[in-house]
């Protein structure tokens, strides 16, 4: 179970190996999707991206996010199942390299700019139950018999780094992990309850009192609430590669008409499909008045004026003459469209009237009435 604080979504995962969004400022499920890998041994998620990283028996590991119902990325990681994934969170990562553990004893530290190699690799004294990054970059490795602590994992990647801490556990298996955000201490959690370690230099020094206020009040949570809510991150922005947020979209220079016309319909953008589909609202060239007809820009009228620009668009900005719904209207009263239920009202008005004027003339003494057994098919 993982809780994406920003788009205020809870991702879960069970046995049956369906990973599912929910809305816990709505209380709906987003989305459900199918891993097809069985129940998974691990899960983490990406504090930068929002991407969810999943490790299953088959040892592979797979990126997901909402948007899309295959994975991102589907790594093969380790030969057996993948029990322990940790994102790096430190401002030197910012959320690229990933560490996995497997039950073949091995740690492997990946980038996610080049998933065909690990950057590190090494053996570790123990079987591995779990893992976690520091916000400096700090990771520690739990297990069976304590837990250990490594520190520059990215210099010297070719030979084992060394221990900078290490928390013994006798007869006894760390079960879980974590770093205090802002602090130098480290909690472990095993059979007899938790224990804690002091690790100097593990937890991020400065932070943003805007974002993670330490002494924050009760007001100033609530309010953070609330405007945590309200300024939420849709879903549809959850993406691998997060820098396309604020860039501006180039345009297909030099795209001929054969190249555009070969293009499918999935192809398309999303303004030129509502063109196909006839339900573009785009706004419509108004007419000309009569008395302005044959006059073009900066040409003389009779009366001696000169029309201008910037006239033509006060004409057009009238109240109630360009708005989306008058647009709306005129354009569907251009269009020669046989709707059903269009058919089906004006038939319905038609027979009204036709009952209410034979009823004007049954009154008026136009018509004699039946009134015998046979009168209701007359």
């Amino acid at each position: 179970m993982e809780f994406l604080p920003f788009h205020y979504l809870l991702s879960t995962v069970g046995n049956a190996g369906y990973l599912k969004y929910h809305d816990t400022s709505t209380g709906v499920m987003l989305t459900q999707i199918p891993t097809r890998l069985g129940s998974p041994h691990s899960m983490a998620q990406n504090p930068h991206s929002a991407i969810i990283h999943l490790g299953h028996a088959n040892g592979t590991m797979t990126l997901w996010s909402p948007n899309m119902t295959t994975p991102h990325v589907k790594l093969l990681a380790h030969r057996g199942p993948v029990n322990g994934i940790a994102v790096d969170p430190s401002e030197h990562s910012a959320g690229r390299y990933v560490a996995t553990s497997g039950m073949d004893g091995t740690v492997k530290l990946w980038d996610g700019r080049m998933w065909g190699k690990e950057v590190r690799e090494w053996k570790a004294r123990n079987q591995i139950t779990s893992l976690a990054f520091s916000g400096m970059g700090m990771l520690s490795v739990g297990g069976k018999s304590g837990v250990t602590v490594y520190q520059d994992l990215y210099q010297n990647i070719h030979r084992p780094p060394s221990p900078y801490l290490t928390l013994p556990l006798p007869s006894l298996t760390a079960s879980a992990t974590r770093f205090c955000p802002f602090d130098d201490l480290l909690c472990v959690g095993h059979e007899r309850g938790i224990s804690s370690l002091i690790v100097p230099g593990s937890g991020e020094p400065n932070f943003d009192s805007a974002e993670a206020d330490l002494f924050e009040t009760r007001t100033r949570r609530r309010e953070r609430e609330v405007r945590g809510v309200l300024e939420k991150i849709r879903p549809e922005l959850i993406t691998m590669d997060a820098n396309f947020l604020g860039k501006i979209s180039e345009g297909r220079g030099g795209e001929t008409h054969e190249e555009r016309e070969g293009r499918s319909f999935r192809q398309l953008g999303r303004l030129e499909r509502l063109r196909l589909t006839g339900k573009a609202d785009e706004p419509e060239q108004e007419g000309v008045d009569d008395e302005d007809a044959g006059l073009g820009d900066g040409e003389a009228d009779p009366n001696g004026g000169e029309r201008s620009i910037r006239e033509k668009k006060e004409r057009r900005k009238m109240k109630g003459k360009g708005g989306s719904t008058k647009r709306y209207l005129r354009k569907k009263a251009k269009k020669n469209i046989v709707d059903n239920s269009l058919l089906q009202m004006k038939a319905k008005v038609a027979a009204q009237r036709v009952s209410e004027e034979k009823k004007r003339k049954v009154e008026r003494g136009e018509i004699v009435q039946e009134t015998g057994a046979l009168a209701r098919f007359a």
